[in-house]
């Protein structure tokens, strides 16, 4: 953000809302009006136009002086009120939620109360009033370069009037006192003068986008909109918005709303006001999940980060609920009922200098669905289907078996490891195939069958161990083919359970043992390419590949 905020306190030297209650002219005009005086005087003394234009610089920096120090007065004066806890209270103030930032800002005297002794904290402003306020925001450096080549401007006579782009008459609507200001905030692009209607409530969602131009503010992302109610708030203020609530300058209603159409209050904008002033140091809170279904009688953990402006963070929140019989929260732990389903909202409010900030998170308390824990049980019979070979498992509940066929079965989902869900359809298949060449995971299955009852199962799979074929240098032959022999590991395969050739065109073929506990490879009208071997042995599946080169012709004449 610009230096917004180093000159924030010329807000003091600006003309007072007349008959509006809103701020007390003070000591502080007395600085404008003689620099205003001097000046005046300057220009009619006949100096040359250079010379004018120096001493007009020289006033303006005086002023920028001035404010700065009008503004280290009103941090001095707010702390003091704060150790003496001492703030100025309104007769209608004392209960209210803004009654501190109401008694800072009008001991400070940038507020006034009524000559009954209220404050009328919950009065509407006007879009007068409001834009009045703003402008004071908006009284940066930038402001006072602007006003200084303004003046040289006029010295110089190159240019007739800085209010050129906005017609006397556009302005006629608006009262004398708010007439500078007004002019002012169309020239800099904050309002569209021919929509802007001194004597109507200004909103909170028009004021929140006028207050974020004023302080600099550029539009932000707005995929992330807090507010529950972020529908009703223009793409066009949208970014706006939410920059000035990144910054801490504003924040939504306990429940999450924005109520962007609402009229903005006298306490509010005084609230606003405090946060700029006193440069709000949080920044945001973000949470782990911003919305989130869970089941009744289900506990999760939400964790929240606290981001300030000097770029620290840390976990200190306060947790709230909504509803405390639908979740309750303690320490960012929500356990939700047992026996209630819902939407609830849980909040998490973090306090720096009395100013706070808080973010939601939206719960979904659904009805809890049981699911009957199963196992998945080998059945030790295998087979092969289009160059694959499967294991055959059968899903086991409460001692039966769960037949996995389209008559009894509605859906079936695999997750293997940290996978999607892969969908399986339903055959006339009674049990679950799986392929042995699949890597090692924890494979997690579930079914719902027609009866909507739910199972889960978990199979843990091993992938096949690699081992290596090693060429022993023998050779054979056995009615007309030829042979080599390979070494598989330190496997013996006198004896195994079940053993697959896996060629290069994917067909298969089952072999059997014999006395021989190495594997005799064909080399005679063999494919070439990658021969896979899959054996399983004492309840271990084990992989080799042998890969095939043709022999070169002079060779298979030797």
């Amino acid at each position: 953000m610009k230096k917004v905020l180093s000159l924030m306190l010329s807000l003091l030297l600006l003309v007072v809302f007349s008959g509006s209650a809103l701020a007390n002219p003070g000591n502080g005009n007395a600085h404008s009006k003689e620099a205003a005086k001097n000046q005046k005087k300057v220009l009619q003394q006949g100096v040359e136009p250079s010379q004018k234009a120096q001493t007009v610089r020289q006033i303006v920096k005086q002023q920028i002086t001035v404010k700065k120090q009008l503004k280290e007065e009103y941090r001095a004066k707010v702390q003091t009120l704060k150790q003496e806890r001492a703030a100025l209270q309104f007769k209608d103030c004392e209960q209210h939620w803004a009654s501190e930032s109401i008694g800072l800002l009008s001991a400070a005297g940038l507020f006034n109360g009524y000559p009954d002794g209220s404050f009328q904290p919950d009065k509407s402003i006007t879009q007068a009033e409001s834009i009045a306020l703003v402008m004071r925001l908006a009284e940066d450096e930038e402001t006072e370069q602007d006003e200084v080549q303004s003046e040289d401007a006029d010295i110089n006579q190159t240019d007739t009037d800085s209010d050129d782009a906005i017609d006397e008459e556009d302005l006629d609507e608006v009262p004398a006192w708010a007439r500078q200001s007004a002019g002012k905030a169309a020239r800099r692009g904050f309002v569209n003068i021919n929509r802007f209607h001194s004597a109507v409530q200004a909103s909170r969602a028009q004021t929140a986008v006028w207050i974020a131009k004023a302080v600099g503010l550029e539009p932000v992302d707005t995929s992330k909109m807090p507010f529950v109610d972020g529908l009703m708030i223009s793409a066009e203020d949208a970014g706006y918005i939410m920059a000035l609530y990144q910054e801490g300058f504003i924040q939504g209603t306990p429940s999450g709303k924005f109520n962007p159409n609402s009229a903005i209050t006298r306490a509010e904008m005084a609230t606003i006001m405090q946060r700029i002033l006193e440069e709000q140091a949080i920044k945001s809170i973000t949470l782990s999940e911003e919305s989130i279904t869970v089941e009744q009688g289900e506990s999760i953990t939400l964790k929240a980060t606290v981001n300030y402006a000097d770029g620290s963070s840390d976990n200190n929140v306060s947790w709230s609920t909504d509803d405390a019989e639908l979740a309750a929260v303690e320490d960012g732990v929500i356990t939700t009922a047992d026996d209630q389903t819902g939407i609830v909202t849980i909040t998490a409010t973090a306090t720096q200098d009395d100013v706070f900030m808080s973010a939601n998170c939206e719960i979904t308390v659904v009805e809890k669905i049981e699911v009957l824990s199963a196992t998945l049980k080998a059945t030790d019979a295998i087979n092969v289907n289009e160059g694959t070979v499967y294991e055959e498992y059968a899903l086991e509940a409460e001692g039966e078996t769960i037949p996995l066929d389209a008559d009894h079965v509605a859906k079936i989902t695999l997750t293997q490891g940290d996978g999607s869900p892969v969908i399986l359809t339903p055959n006339t298949d009674t049990t679950l195939w799986f392929d042995v060449q699949k890597e090692s995971a924890s494979n997690c299955l579930n079914v719902e069958d027609n009866n909507g009852i739910l199972y889960e199962a978990t199979l843990d799979w091993t992938a096949p161990q690699e081992l290596k074929a090693v060429l022993t240098g023998n050779k054979g032959e056995n009615e007309g083919n030829q042979y080599v022999e390979y070494a598989i590991g330190d496997l013996d395969l006198s004896s195994f359970t079940k053993m697959y050739q896996v060629k290069p065109d994917a067909a298969v073929a089952e072999l059997t043992a014999n006395s021989d506990s190495t594997l005799w490879f064909k080399t005679n009208d063999q494919q070439t390419g990658d021969h896979t071997f899959l054996i399983k042995q004492d309840g271990t599946w084990y992989s080799t590949t042998i890969t095939f080169v043709e022999p070169a012709e002079e060779t298979k004449t030797l």
